[in-house]
């Protein structure tokens, strides 16, 4: 079994003797909350480098580093490269490391996105997410994802529960959310659930989280008052002339 060393978690650590083959059911469920809209898609595949060119490096969290609670920072393993812009390799090329982000149940990683250009935020197009390992069920994948608009707090946007790859089956699955409805956010939130029913601390290896936008711009209406309030400004700030 092509597995790291140990797992090991910011309080304590699982041994490679632990890890278990567990059967799981195949799943295929994205749940949009709190009346958000979308277009969703899974799909899977046998092989854990299927996705390695869906992968972008030009989208909002493309170099960013998410702040993070609970990940499994072992082997190599990093929420920071979820989004590098790069799938990695598997775990035997990769030299016995791990390329990519090593799940606990729970962990979270926030990522501050900003105003934009108009200090509205953003809106969101499209989620992607990435998992796959070489065995048992490491590539299927569940989240909770959370946005935050501009001076707001965080609200529930979707919950991801795919999980096709069998206890003891290597592989990838890919999940996207597309046609968001989302628009004004200003940080977006992962937190890891559970998978394979809890086998191996229900982990699982995310290889790249992808999230497509651009800047959100003010109403037609918004614009045209901020102008008018622009010039009314300027007005009153002109001294007066002798005459």
């Amino acid at each position: 079994m092509k597995q790291p060393k140990s797992l090991s978690l910011q309080s304590g650590r699982v041994a490679l003797a632990a890890l278990v083959l567990a059967a799981v059911p195949a799943q295929a469920t994205v749940t949009l909350l709190n009346d958000f809209t979308a277009t969703t898609a899974e799909v899977n595949d046998g092989n854990e480098l299927a996705y390695q060119a869906n992968v972008s490096s030009s989208d909002l969290l493309n170099g960013k580093i998410p702040v993070t609670t609970g990940w499994n920072i072992t082997n190599g393993a990093s929420p920071n490269e979820m989004t590098d812009g790069s799938h990695g390799q598997s775990f035997a090329a990769a030299g016995n490391q791990v390329d990519g982000g090593w799940t606990t149940s729970g962990a979270t990683a926030t990522y501050t996105l900003g105003g934009g250009t108009n200090g509205l935020g953003y809106d969101l197009i499209s989620i992607q997410t990435i998992a796959s390992w070489t065995n048992v069920g490491f590539g299927n994948q569940a989240w909770t994802i959370a946005v935050r608009p501009v001076g707001g707090s965080f609200t529930d946007l979707a919950a991801i529960n795919y999980q096709p790859l069998g206890g003891a089956a290597g592989g990838s699955t890919m999940v996207s959310l597309s046609n968001l409805s989302v628009t004004g956010v200003d940080a977006i939130r992962f937190t890891a659930n559970t998978v394979n029913g809890g086998a191996n601390a229900g982990a699982f290896v995310t290889r790249e989280i992808d999230v497509s936008g651009s800047s959100t711009v003010p109403e037609p209406g918004s614009v045209l008052l901020g102008a008018c309030g622009a010039a009314l400004l300027v007005l009153r700030r002109r001294p007066a002339t002798a005459g």
